[in-house]
């Protein structure tokens, strides 16, 4: 059939272990301990006439996209209606935010569609056994432009950054079997639940938040010291705090004492914030000093982690 229109605090106060370099404050870190967060991709099924949330992290980019592959669940190729709704943070997913492919769509015979419906404020989705058949050119009823299965949404003014966020998949196809009286097609619609696979939040862009890492000089004798220099730079709307650093180990053959733990200020949008600490050159060799991440919570609550890169010194 084919219509023709679719996510205790454990410390114990040590020491205030650093100075602010090149900063008019000073920064104290308490040391505690971070937790790690992870963005998971998710496969979804979506009964006839029901809703499934789920929750994903959002990366903390400056361009986010829900990214999900999506088909009506049918023994064989049977065309497509508009039948899923998609909200973000409860938020509706609307025809502007399709950014992967062109919002009409021709068949191979010539007929012509949308894959979003007004009327239906709904998806366009392809009854299909597979995530292959409407993609496949030797099909004389193949879909002509972009991916037909693939749908990519521009969220990144719906969705908390770094953050968890819930989305929802509904299947409304309760609602368009509703116009038919045909028992055999009311049948059909049961009998095709949404199947998504995969569906995540993807990131593009810069860091709305990030951390870096460096050392100078990264060459040295030993004996001698390295300075390294961490700086945390905020890039969101407003303020973020409740900032906690944990740096990586510093490997044998170096000695000295990593930045880990809480600072004592918070961060406003749009500034900067640098930390150091001396490494000593204690033995010969080529030495990587690990990333450093942060965690920290932004203007709404939410909290998220950032990593910086690694470093290498060499020792001669």
């Amino acid at each position: 059939m084919k219509p023709s229109t679719f996510t205790c605090l454990l410390a114990i106060v040590l020491a205030a272990i650093m100075m602010v370099a090149g900063c008019t404050d000073t920064g104290t870190i308490h040391q505690t301990t971070a937790t790690p967060t992870t963005s998971p991709t998710r496969s979804l099924t979506v009964p006839y006439g029901e809703d499934v949330k789920t929750s994903l992290d959002a990366p903390a980019t400056s361009e986010v996209y829900l990214t999900m592959t999506a088909r009506a669940d049918s023994k064989e190729l049977g065309g497509g209606r508009s039948f899923m709704r998609i909200q973000v943070n409860g938020k509706p997913i609307t025809a502007e935010r399709l950014v992967n492919k062109d919002l009409n769509l021709t068949y191979g015979d010539g007929v012509k569609t949308t894959y979003y419906s007004k009327n239906m404020s709904a998806w366009y989705l392809f009854f299909s056994p597979d995530f292959v058949g409407y993609d496949n050119p030797k099909l004389a009823d193949h879909i002509l432009e972009g991916s037909a299965y693939v749908y990519k949404f521009d969220v990144s003014d719906l969705v908390n950054k770094g953050a968890p966020n819930e989305v929802t998949i509904e299947n409304i196809a309760d609602e368009v079997a509703a116009q038919y009286s045909d028992p055999k097609t009311i049948e059909f619609y049961k009998a095709a639940p949404i199947i998504v696979n995969p569906i995540q939040l993807e990131g593009k862009g810069v860091d709305v938040v990030g951390i870096t890492k460096e050392a100078s000089p990264v060459r040295l004798i030993v004996g001698k010291m390295s300075t390294v220099n961490l700086t945390i730079t905020n890039n969101l709307p407003g303020t973020i705090t409740d900032i906690e650093i944990t740096d990586a180990d510093i490997p044998s053959g170096l000695s000295g004492r990593v930045l880990t733990g809480k600072l004592d200020t918070s961060i406003a949008s749009g500034e900067t914030y640098p930390l150091s600490y001396e490494v000593t050159a204690d033995k010969k060799g080529t030495y990587t000093l690990g990333a450093a991440t942060a965690t920290f919570a932004d203007a709404t609550g939410n909290y998220q982690q950032i990593s910086s890169g690694t470093v290498t010194i060499t020792v001669i």
